[in-house]
């Protein structure tokens, strides 16, 4: 199944359901969620601005259940995944709630990472000069709180299918570089 991944797939799917909400701050919220998206996936440290100065996320399921505390704790989340080159995710949305306390999703999460990272991770059997495929079912809460006229991510809360994930090598012209990546994303 290897295959190029399309990372606006989330990106469109986000739109298409702001697009289908009344209430002006749940697409507010999902506006805020789409662009969280894109910069999470470009490296952006614009990212940063989408959230509250004291967040906190909370993962379920994998990370080994780790919950992160402060601005500090989610920078040093996302540096280590731009750092890694883990960054670029395919975002399948199947379904997503929007609420005045937040949003709530559940899809699926494909995501490219090199093998190296792999090693690094304790997994055996990896080849550290390829690339592999992450896939696995999640579920995500995306508390919000409006500060300034903006809705801003409180946190996130994420729950992982790490069972029933799978890991698959890439082939070589799969293999989207995040130049590829930043060309690809839509304007708006």
């Amino acid at each position: 199944m290897s295959r190029k991944l399309d990372l606006t797939i989330g990106w469109h799917k986000y739109t298409k359901f702001m697009n289908s909400f009344s209430n002006p701050k749940h697409k507010l919220m999902l506006n805020n969620m789409r662009y969280h998206l894109k910069y999470e996936c470009l490296q952006d440290p614009e990212i940063f601005n989408t959230i509250i100065p004291n967040p906190e996320y909370k993962f379920y399921g994998s990370f080994n259940n780790a919950t992160l505390n402060g601005m500090k704790d989610i920078k040093d989340f996302y540096y280590n995944l731009w750092d890694s080159n883990s960054s670029l995710v395919e975002l399948h949305i199947d379904h997503c709630s929007a609420g005045d306390w937040g949003v709530a999703c559940d899809g699926e999460w494909f995501q490219q990472i090199p093998g190296k990272t792999l090693l690094d991770q304790g997994n055996n059997d990896i080849d550290p000069n390829s690339f592999y495929l992450s896939h696995a079912h999640l579920s995500w809460f995306f508390p919000f709180k409006e500060i300034d006229g903006k809705m801003l991510l409180v946190g996130e809360i994420c729950y992982i299918d790490e069972v029933g994930s799978s890991l698959e090598i890439l082939n070589k012209d799969d293999i989207l570089s995040l130049e590829e990546a930043r060309k690809s994303w839509p304007i708006d």
